[in-house]
């Protein structure tokens, strides 16, 4: 076993359902309620180029509709995407691409300029925010990437210490220049819910009930529409990763926008629209923590998974995260989706063996509308030859 630094900093923002607990920090690195796992020590990583916040010449917000430009849905009801100028061949396959999504017109949306750094909007009346890592070409077409954090972590502390580094022994942010083509990459930053929450505002930091009117998914497409606004975003290499709670929120996305993630990394997560895993969050002899109201999934939609879980402690107060995606592996399999599934032994943390080339690897195998993989890509840790605690296994949709 490599020693705990390696997974201290990720586990303490873990996914958390049970009491609220007296006196924990909202606003700190991974303070957890009673009974949870680690405290998260700063790491001393900075994001790569997270250097201040939104600024452009006139410093004037951009309002959809404008000259300055809002995406626009579709006449077909397609998001209005471009092609890839990456070289790759069009896509092939019927893998998330049965049908097209339009964005929510309801949504109200004005966008603020987007740089390197902290940037926000203002959705429904609500000023959200969000941390960007721009490469160093943004003037032609971008791969987009979404980082959902884990409960009780900040949105610029999990893009920061999000993959290791083997080398220097640190947890780093990802290179947005590393990518096959670049890279834009998105961690937003939650509005705060919580298991006991006002009003029915119930969530883990993210909306993962979800609740009626949803936070989260306008923030989600208000996000989407602003970046389109001003950037040209390659509609069939946009990914989400998320750890934990944001590995449940990524879980939720996946099933609320099928057809937009060409793939998705969900690390010590669950999914909500499976009977089976919803069933391991009881609580009272049996009696339903939470009322899941998740989109089911339609197998026809297929999709593209790779997920992460870190054995026997890789648990949330009342959650085993280990049985949660164990059940989660006949579900996306009847669900047709297909699945890279990589099992380690640090508990509630992100796989510390799994390098930025093996994230990197697998996304860019996944292009919206494109075939799945027929097996691990050909870097990846297997059971015959893993990488220090880290096995993964290939799970091909029937």
């Amino acid at each position: 076993m490599v020693g705990s630094s390696r997974v201290a900093s990720l586990a303490a923002g873990g996914l958390v359902i049970g009491a609220v607990a007296m006196g924990c920090s909202s606003s700190g690195q991974g303070g957890f309620p009673e009974g949870n796992l680690k405290e998260s020590p700063d790491s001393g990583v900075a994001a790569s180029g997270n250097s201040g916040g939104s600024s452009s010449p006139d410093g004037g917000p951009v309002e959809p509709g404008s000259d300055a430009g809002q995406v626009e849905p579709e006449s077909e009801g397609g998001y209005a995407g471009t092609e890839s100028d990456s070289g790759d061949a069009e896509p092939s396959g019927d893998t998330g691409a049965a049908q097209a999504w339009s964005l929510d017109a309801s949504i109200a949306v004005t966008c603020n300029p987007i740089s390197t750094g902290t940037s926000s909007l203002v959705v429904n009346g609500t000023t959200r925010t969000f941390e960007v890592q721009l490469p160093t070409n943004t003037d032609s077409s971008m791969a987009l990437l979404f980082l959902w954090h884990g409960w009780n972590q900040q949105a610029s502390t999990f893009a920061s210490t999000v993959v290791y580094d083997v080398p220097s022994g640190n947890w780093v942010p990802f290179d947005p220049n590393a990518f096959p083509m670049p890279l834009m990459i998105v961690a937003p930053d939650d509005s705060g819910l919580f298991v006991v929450g006002l009003n029915g505002d119930v969530g883990l930091d993210w909306d993962i009930e979800p609740q009626n009117p949803p936070v989260d998914f306008p923030f989600f497409e208000a996000m989407l529409q602003c970046i389109r606004a001003q950037f040209t975003i390659d509609s069939t290499r946009i990914y989400s990763f998320g750890f934990s709670a944001g590995a449940v929120f990524t879980d939720i996305l996946s099933a609320e926008y099928p057809h937009l993630f060409a793939a998705t990394i969900s690390e010590s997560g669950a999914w909500f629209n499976d009977p089976n895993e919803e069933q391991l969050v009881l609580v009272n002899n049996g009696i339903p923590f939470v009322k899941w109201d998740w989109p089911s999934f339609n197998p026809a939609d297929k999709g593209n998974v790779l997920l992460t879980h870190g054995g026997s402690n890789d648990f949330a107060t009342i959650i085993s995260l280990q049985d949660a995606n164990e059940d989660a592996l006949p579900f996306l399999y009847n669900n047709d989706r297909t699945v890279a599934e990589c099992t380690h032994d640090f508990g509630h943390s992100l796989d510390p063996d799994l390098t930025q080339s093996m994230y990197y690897e697998y996304l860019w195998a996944h292009q919206l509308g494109g075939p799945p993989l027929s097996s691990l890509p050909s870097g990846f840790p297997t059971q015959a030859n893993p990488v220090g605690e880290t096995s993964c296994y290939f799970h091909p949709a029937p």
